[in-house]
């Protein structure tokens, strides 16, 4: 499936939702590796909602629809969504917390655990971490407790 084509589908979902957007701009995420599909609108609010909750069901459905389109489950992790840097700028407070979560598992030499968080930030801070001297990432527990044991790990 093209970048035009699941373009397409987010200014469908959008316009569905009777939000006005100005443009849908395409930047790659290098830890990741995905593309990032970011919606840019003076009406973020309605699409972020209240702890993110209306944009992360937003990008469940877009990733649902695509997948149904494509015919394979396995475009979804390929691609994300953003509104107005939104996600971009809590992924870089993750990435932040992760390094410093990282530094103070070193310092005092002791495991690190994190909140529960989605697969996609697991994927960040594991990507973050990765060829960090005396650290090892894990993820741990199932479904919405799922998170990341930040491990010191000896010489």
């Amino acid at each position: 499936m093209t970048n035009e084509e699941i373009k397409k589908i987010i200014e469908e979902m959008v316009k569905g939702m009777g939000v006005s957007f100005d443009s849908i701009e395409e930047t790659f995420d290098e830890i990741t590796n995905k593309k990032i599909f970011v919606i840019k609108t003076k009406e973020s609010g309605l699409l972020i909602g209240e702890d993110g909750e209306t944009f992360n069901a937003l990008f469940l459905l877009i990733k649902k629809m695509v997948a149904k389109k494509a015919g394979t489950e396995e475009i979804i992790s390929t691609f994300a969504i953003d509104i107005n840097d939104y996600h971009s700028s809590k992924i870089l407070g993750l990435k932040n917390q992760a390094i410093m979560l990282a530094n103070r598992a070193k310092d005092m030499k002791v495991d690190v655990e994190m909140e529960p968080m989605s697969s996609y930030e697991r994927l960040v801070v594991h990507g973050v971490l990765t060829g960090q001297a005396n650290i090892k990432t894990e993820s741990v527990g199932e479904g919405l407790s799922r998170r990341i044991v930040i491990k010191y790990v000896k010489d």
